[in-house]
C-alpha cells in the first residue's frame, strides 16, 4: 500500500512518518476509497464500456485503468492491481451490484492492512 511504501522509504532515510490516526486510515482505505474507485471504475465505466466492448474487455479495460489510477511502481503491483480489478469488475457483471465489489474492495484493503501491520 502507499502509507507503507511511504514507512518504509522514510525508514530508510532515517527519517519517521507522522502517525495517522487509525480513524482516518478506517475511513480512508475501508470506506471512501472503496466507495469512489467502484462508484468510478464498476459502477459508471464498466457499464458504459460494455455496451460496446462486451463485458469481458469491459472488465479488462477497466482493471488496467483501476491499476494506472493506482501508479504502480513494478510488475508485481501492476499484476496485483490489475488482478483485483478483473476480480472487483466480473463480481459487479455477475451480481449486477457495484455494492458487492465495492464490499469485496474493502474486506481486500482490511486483508491487507492486517498482512501488514501484524
Amino acid at each position: 500500500s502507499l502509507a507503507s511504501g511511504v514507512s518504509l522509504y522514510l525508514r530508510f532515510r532515517n527519517q519517521s512518518a507522522p502517525a495517522v490516526p487509525i480513524i482516518e486510515i478506517l475511513a480512508l482505505g475501508f470506506v471512501l476509497g472503496p466507495i469512489l474507485e467502484e462508484s468510478l471504475f464498476r459502477g459508471c465505466l464498466l457499464p458504459l464500456l460494455a455496451q460496446t466492448t462486451g463485458n469481458v474487455p469491459a472488465v479488462i479495460l477497466t482493471a488496467f485503468l483501476f491499476a494506472l489510477f493506482h501508479q504502480p511502481d513494478d510488475l508485481a503491483h501492476w499484476v496485483s492491481f490489475t488482478a483485483t480489478g478483473i476480480a472487483y469488475g466480473w463480481i459487479r457483471v455477475i451480481s449486477r451490484s457495484t455494492m458487492a465489489a465495492t464490499l469485496m474492495h474493502a474486506t481486500y484493503n482490511l486483508a491487507l492492512f492486517l498482512s501488514v501491520t501484524f
